[in-house]
């Protein structure tokens, strides 16, 4: 029998791994953008950074639809521990990636 070990990993972790590239990935370009060798006018890219944090929303936000389908498919009764890590995963990722994408959003300059 195959358990398909990664892809269950994979499944559980997924929306963790993309909270934690999102957050990798914003507060590299804000700093980066704030450093006086390369210093902007106005602070970081917020259009940027906007649209990597709606893109990683919407990620998480497909993704919790999924495991609610997933969830709702089976009966309660029946849900694996792997399902309700999946979902509730999911959601936490959209929370945190919702919570570290707003100081990024309301930072006007770098000082």
């Amino acid at each position: 029998m195959h358990d398909h070990f990664w892809r269950q990993l994979l499944r559980g972790t997924l929306p963790l791994l993309i909270w934690a590239a999102h957050f990798t990935f914003c507060y590299l370009v804000a700093a980066a953008q704030c450093t006086p060798a390369m210093m902007r006018a106005g602070g970081p890219d917020r259009m940027l950074l906007g649209m990597v944090t709606v893109a990683a929303l919407a990620v998480c936000a497909w993704l919790m639809w999924r495991e609610r389908a997933i969830l709702r498919a089976r009966a309660a009764t029946q849900a694996r521990l792997l399902d309700w890590a999946a979902a509730l995963g999911a959601a936490l990722a959209f929370v945190a990636i919702a919570w570290t994408g707003l100081p990024i959003m309301l930072v006007r300059g770098c000082a």
